[in-house]
């Protein structure tokens, strides 16, 4: 997921930093906190940025699945208290059954699930109609729109019977034909009945469960696209889905708010869960009927300082833990200050599946073609010092692309082209370019404007003019960040990824070259033995086999440089005393009907009783 992420390229937004005091005094008066709100159970969050979409088809950035997957449901989620990625049931009435060769899967859904009300639903006065597995359909035959330039067409692109032929043909027909093409069949995806959906694949598929689980899959009735359109991005604004919450507002730049779905279907907290979570009070909801919230208030705040601020002031009930803060909160790199935990305050941490990195266009003309230019940038950047003033040293460093306790995931103890000024002059010099001397401004686009990306503009830049590279930095709203990446036009730039699954496959995906951009392999890197490296990986299960073939594309990767590897991120949340069931979890993006608002907590911190 761009950041991540952050589109999971990017998946990732969570680790945006530092300072800007300028929106303290306006967000003080809309975060006023009182006895009235309080008895309303209402979660605050903050975001550094817009929500790019709430179409599924192209929510795909970490901002935009931080809030859409608690509006639009999949067949699959991740089970909650558990600490294994575990995927169970959610839209689906049990797991899936497969034929022998495991390349046919029926999944039964189940029966009175609908969509929440909305206007769309004209033939049942705006009452949400039920779900069937036409819509599945419908949503997974969206994904192959042009259009819509879904980034999610990955998932399905030459894995299902009949999904590429039928791609082909809404890419050749004229806008007059599409909506033909469009209702045509597709052999590998049928509706056996209303409620039995079945999926025939050309090969074995090992990560299909997860992507079932993905917001990418959530279904979709023709009954909004119709009121609200594919192509003017009314549906990215106005999303129907099944989930616990609906979106009662959206004010662009500002802040979202989700309001709970009062004809949500029968769903429970889980009554069983890792022995970690029954030592930390996490069962105390056992059984009970989600969600327990009345409302999720996102606002975005650009800058980390003023959110800090907020949270101090209660505010803001989650917070992602700022760089210039981390002094005054923790001690001895795991412990919460004692000013924060006589406040009630709790720490969460956790080495998540977010990594980051540098991106090169591999069709930009000057990067993309001189594979020493490339060598010699990743050989001049100090990731030590990188980690050290953007993370506090909370980082680890990305030896490879895959996050550790990733499955088959290759050993390492450093990277190929790590820091050492001397190798980098030289491959400068290789490169046609000695001292810097003829060597054109590289454009290093940020996918942000905040204090943090201007800071990150001038750590590289200063690293880089040490052997001669100029950049000229580009700074980006979040938003215009992801476009510019789905239309291939970044030429080097700062990207993030938090994984979409514990696969080796979702990472490397990113360096397939069908999955070039509006994919999301925004490098645009396209080197044929790594392609068919990719290919044999990915229908195999785990094991020697599978990491044998991640080994040699590593090896790829870590010779041609379409990246300049980064560090694996660390998430250090603070929690306020009154939030109850949350957990930090990359792959958990419904998390919002779990969180209980303590109430009687929350009156006593405040003062209000």
């Amino acid at each position: 997921m761009k950041m991540n992420a952050f589109t999971r390229s990017s998946r990732f937004w969570t680790f945006q930093l530092l300072i800007g005091l300028s929106l303290v005094g306006t967000l003080a008066g809309s975060c006023t906190r009182g006895n009235g709100e309080v008895e309303k159970g209402i979660l605050h969050v903050w975001h550094r940025d817009d929500v790019k979409s709430f179409d599924p088809a192209t929510a795909y950035d970490g901002i935009s699945l931080d809030v859409a997957p608690s509006i639009l449901e999949s067949l699959f989620q991740y089970e909650y208290l558990n600490d294994t990625h575990h995927v169970v049931p959610l839209i689906a009435s049990d797991m899936p059954t497969f034929s022998k060769n495991r390349l046919t899967l029926t999944i039964r859904i189940r029966p009175g699930i609908h969509f929440q009300d909305d206007p769309c639903f004209k033939e049942t006065q705006g009452k949400g109609r039920e779900v069937t597995a036409h819509d599945f359909i419908y949503a997974f035959k969206r994904l192959a729109l042009p259009s819509i330039q879904s980034q999610g067409w990955w998932i399905f692109d030459g894995k299902v019977v009949g999904i590429n032929k039928f791609h082909d043909r809404l890419t050749n027909s004229t806008k007059k034909d599409i909506p033909l093409v469009f209702d045509e069949p597709i052999e590998g995806l049928k509706a056996l009945d209303n409620h039995t959906l079945q999926i025939k694949l050309t090969k074995p598929y090992p990560q299909l469960l997860y992507i079932l689980a993905m917001t990418f899959t959530a279904p979709v009735p023709y009954e909004a696209v119709r009121m609200y359109g594919d192509e003017n991005g009314n549906i990215t604004n106005n999303p129907v889905g099944t989930g616990p919450f609906r979106l009662k507002s959206w004010q662009r730049g500002r802040k979202v708010v989700l309001e709970k779905n009062p004809n949500y279907h029968a769903e429970f907290y889980p009554t069983d869960g890792a022995v970690q979570f029954r030592k930390n009070g996490f069962m105390n909801d056992a059984g009970k009927q989600i969600p327990f919230l009345d409302q999720v208030v996102a606002e975005v705040i650009k800058e980390q300082q003023p959110a800090w601020l907020n949270f101090m002031k209660s505010k803001i009930d989650i917070l992602l833990l700022p760089k210039d803060n981390y002094a005054q909160a923790i001690t001895n790199n795991t412990n919460l200050s004692p000013e924060l935990a006589s406040k009630g305050i709790r720490l969460n941490i956790e080495t998540g599946t977010t990594f980051w990195y540098i991106s090169f266009n591999m069709k930009d003309k000057l990067l993309g073609s001189n594979k020493y230019l490339r060598q010699a940038i990743s050989s001049a950047i100090n990731r030590e010092n990188w980690i050290e003033t953007f993370t506090n040293g909370t980082g680890r460093k990305a030896v490879t692309v895959l996050p550790p306790g990733t499955p088959d995931r290759p050993a390492h103890s450093q990277i190929k082209y790590d820091f050492d000024i001397k190798r980098a002059k030289e491959l400068l010099k290789k490169a046609g370019y000695p001292g810097g001397q003829g060597l054109p401004v590289i454009n290093f686009d940020l996918r942000g404007a905040d204090t943090l990306s201007r800071q990150l503009g001038d750590f590289f830049t200063h690293q880089l003019d040490v052997i001669g590279v100029k950049l000229n930095v580009i700074l980006n709203t979040f938003p215009a960040y992801l476009e510019k990446a789905k239309q291939g036009n970044l030429a080097m730039s700062y990207a993030g990824w938090q994984m979409d699954y514990p696969d080796a496959e979702n990472a490397y995906q990113l360096l397939y070259g069908p999955n070039k951009a509006p994919g999301p392999n925004d490098s645009n890197f396209d080197h044929p033995l790594m392609n068919k490296l990719y290919d044999q990986m990915a229908i195999l299960e785990s094991g020697k086999a599978r990491s044998e073939i991640i080994k040699k594309m590593d090896e790829i990767l870590q010779e041609d440089c379409p990246w300049a590897l980064g560090y694996y991120m660390a998430s250090y949340e603070l929690v306020q005393p009154w939030v109850q069931n949350y957990r930090i979890a990359d792959l958990i993006q419904n998390k919002y009907k779990f969180i209980r608002i303590n109430k009687e907590v929350k009156k006593r911190y405040l003062g209000l009783r």
